[in-house]
């Protein structure tokens, strides 16, 4: 077991991705705190885990990320803690000229100030740690502009050059810090619920890996983060959206480069003395 022994602390564990990443951490023999401002939902994603996991260690803290005094709370409650998962936050779409001042700071309180809230009251414990490490939640809008998220984005902007302030923080003990940016993430049952939908696949066009992202996709990645089989990886981002990124905007827009790299959603046909063309397929592409 790649954790066995340690303590993790997963903020935002009543979500699907939160209760992905409890969840794969306790297989792998981690103690794991489980932390929401939902406690009803942060009680049946502990008990889901529980009755998954049989023997797994697992406690639930109610936990307002943006409140300080909560979160001193939660943090001094603890007498021991390896692994930060700063995964809580929350989105708002809107322009810039339509946000309002208070949307503005909820996103970034629930989004940045959070991340910074957790891991100024994680460090002491931290510090006490042989092998402490923090994986922070970002996300693929902090890369490339996603119109109508301007709040979000900037937040998630954020926690990257937070990260990197952490890991000369906490150079000289030995702490590891690293982000995580996801696409879209969407359950595989309602991946499958909605692929007979023609917008759903024009989503889903946009990913190479022929899908959008599930959880476990999510909870792999800070699994590896967390684990010794990262102990080198300090400092980095790691984008977590199926080869979105590497996509220049002509690959998705000109259907004959869309030929070259969309085999499951086009066929690509060569005729002597005639460029390539495109012939759809009845396929539909790759099945989730």
């Amino acid at each position: 077991m790649l954790l066995s022994g340690r303590t993790a602390l997963v903020t935002g564990a009543a979500g699907k991705i939160g209760a992905a990443i409890a969840r794969r951490l306790a297989e792998e023999g981690c103690r794991v705190v489980m932390t929401d401002i939902k406690e009803p939902e942060l009680e049946e994603a502990a008990s889901q885990l529980r009755q998954r996991e049989q023997g797994a260690s697992v406690i639930t803290r109610r936990l307002d990320v943006a409140c300080e005094d909560e979160v001193a709370q939660v943090f001094a409650s603890l007498e021991h803690l390896d692994i930060l998962v700063n995964n809580a936050g929350v989105t708002r779409a809107g322009s810039i000229a339509g946000l309002t001042l208070e949307e503005w700071r909820e996103t970034l309180d629930l989004n940045l100030t959070s991340v910074f809230l957790c891991a100024k009251h994680a460090l002491p414990l931290l510090r006490r740690s042989s092998r402490p490490a923090v994986v922070n939640i970002s996300s693929i809008n902090a890369l490339r502009a996603n119109p109508g998220f301007p709040a979000y984005s900037a937040a998630k902007s954020g926690i990257m050059a937070l990260t990197r302030q952490l890991v000369l923080e906490g150079a000289a003990w030995g702490l590891r810090a690293n982000c995580i940016s996801p696409a879209s993430i969407v359950t595989r049952e309602v991946q499958g619920q909605q692929w007979p939908n023609p917008d759903f696949q024009a989503n889903v066009d946009c990913y190479p890996a022929g899908r959008l992202g599930y959880p476990e996709d999510v909870a792999n990645a800070v699994l590896f983060l967390a684990s010794d089989l990262a102990s080198f990886v300090n400092g980095a981002d790691l984008p977590l959206d199926g080869g979105m990124s590497a996509l220049a905007p002509g690959a998705l827009v000109r259907d004959r480069l869309r030929a070259r790299w969309k085999p499951g959603r086009y066929a690509f046909v060569s005729r002597e003395e005639e460029a390539p063309e495109v012939r759809r397929e009845d396929s539909g592409g790759p099945k989730p």
